[in-house]
């Protein structure tokens, strides 16, 4: 009678020579020696894709949210996006997270957990050319056009408005835009780092928050995240009260 012969997949031979191998390896380990701590290559780790709007002034936020989930052990990735489209992305599954979005604008979409406390604090303004008039009666006179986006008009929804609306999305060219004289007026958000443009006039039209986002997918990870999002909220207030 044959004897029948024991299949070893080499998945199985591999993990067996992996664990052979770290037991002698800690058996030759001198007594008293510092335990090494093994490195994960980046390639290894978790990859975590967080989308962002690309305006002046975002990278110093963009990088709090990416050394959070860093130290986290994920490897991040960073994908510019306008943001309807970054929340759709969000609220889809594309990607795992946002690194700050309007408050007002995020609860619209599903799929979405909005993180406490703000990120950012913010204004939200109507930049005017220096030879015309800044004040209400520019947002209701129709013959003006006003250089916007959809995430500024949901927070101006109670403002009466019937100037002719010109609806960009990617907004970093909008300062630009208006030195050139390509638009007289613009909305143009402000965080509490920024500098108003001194060849600008400003009308304030609503202080805003921005937060950060996850996917629901990654319920679990928030509490911890917002405990660093405090952290590093108390960070910045101290660093601009100076």
């Amino acid at each position: 009678m044959k004897t029948p012969r024991l299949f070893i997949s080499p998945l199985f031979g591999a993990l067996i020579f992996i664990l052979v191998t770290s037991i002698g390896t800690n058996a030759q380990q001198p007594v008293g020696s510092k335990a090494i701590t093994p490195v994960v290559p980046d390639t290894f780790k978790p990859q975590f894709l967080i989308t962002y709007v690309d305006y002046p002034g975002a990278e110093p936020y963009l990088e709090v949210i990416k050394e959070i989930y860093t130290k986290l052990g994920f490897n991040v990735h960073t994908l510019p996006a306008p943001a309807l489209r970054g929340l759709a992305f969000l609220s889809e599954e594309q990607v795992d997270a946002d690194a700050f979005r309007l408050g007002r604008v995020a609860t619209k979409f599903d799929n979405v957990i909005l993180l406490k406390p703000e990120l950012i604090r913010a204004m939200l303004v109507l930049l005017c050319r220096p030879e015309v008039s800044c004040d209400q009666a520019a947002l209701i006179n129709s013959q003006n056009t006003i250089l916007t986006n959809e995430r500024a008009l949901m927070y101006l929804q109670d403002v009466d408005i019937h100037a002719t609306l010109l609806k960009k999305e990617v907004i970093k060219d909008t300062v630009n835009m208006l030195r050139t004289k390509q638009v007289s007026y613009a909305t143009y958000m402000f965080d509490e780092r920024e500098i108003i443009p001194d060849d600008m006039q400003v009308l304030k039209l609503r202080s805003i928050f921005l937060y950060h986002l996850v996917q629901k997918k990654h319920a679990a990870l928030v509490p911890l995240i917002e405990q660093k999002l405090r952290i590093k909220r108390a960070a910045l207030d101290r660093k601009f009260a100076h």
